[in-house]
């Protein structure tokens, strides 16, 4: 184990994971504590978001310590990552489109983009004729990965926009920080895949998801937000 310890991915992996899960559990406590309803429907896919990403980071953590006492690789715990990657990137363009909408009723419609994206997207697994599930995730990093992140970014940006007036500037200053982190995150977790400079590309998806979860605790405010 002492050579499991001495790797800077497991620690890497592990803060990337508990961060987007911490990040989950405040978005969570936030809903419960709400009192804009509207906005509240919105932050449930970000906190599904983390959760399933969270946990998605979590099960390649346990594949990491696998692979480095000499294990090989864990087939079911590569289908389960995989799996739960594609699902947390199109829940995480879903709440970039939701929170964009919100309050329009009028682009209601809209928000069935990422369904139907998604049912192209096993379509084109089908017609490509792929069994890797390696490679459907990483057509998902690039599709829904870099469009949600980056358009959960500008939804978030617009957001602290519109509520300068109505919330704490902690509130703002919050949701900005937020918002620039998954503005990053969707380059280094939506695009890149190779190291930076030498360093893993996972030590900046890390920092990302450890930002963002910092921040969301100064985001509360915006669930006792008039409508």
């Amino acid at each position: 184990m002492n050579m499991v310890f001495s790797q800077p991915l497991f620690y890497i992996f592990f803060i990337y994971g508990a961060s987007f899960l911490v990040m989950s559990y405040v978005v969570f406590h936030g809903i419960r504590n709400a009192s804009a309803i509207t906005l509240v429907t919105t932050y449930y896919a970000l906190a599904l978001f983390g959760l399933t990403h969270g946990t998605t980071e979590l099960i390649d953590w346990i594949r990491f310590i696998v692979k480095i006492t000499g294990n090989g690789e864990i087939e079911i715990l590569k289908y389960l990552s995989q799996i739960f990657l594609i699902i947390s990137f199109v829940v995480l363009l879903q709440f970039g489109v939701d929170l964009l909408t919100y309050r329009n009723e009028n682009k209601r419609a809209f928000r069935l983009i990422p369904g139907i994206l998604f049912l192209v997207f096993i379509v084109v697994l089908l017609i490509i004729k792929t069994n890797d599930i390696a490679k459907a995730g990483l057509i998902a990093r690039h599709s829904f990965g870099f469009s949600g992140a980056l358009l959960s970014g500008i939804a978030l940006c617009s957001l602290a926009n519109s509520m300068k007036a109505a919330v704490d500037s902690k509130v703002i200053k919050g949701l900005l920080v937020t918002a620039i982190s998954f503005g990053v995150y969707a380059v280094v977790g939506g695009l890149i895949i190779q190291p930076i400079v030498g360093l893993p590309i996972q030590l900046f998806r890390a920092a990302c998801a450890l930002t963002i979860a910092i921040s969301s605790f100064y985001i509360l405010g915006i669930f006792k937000a008039s409508e």
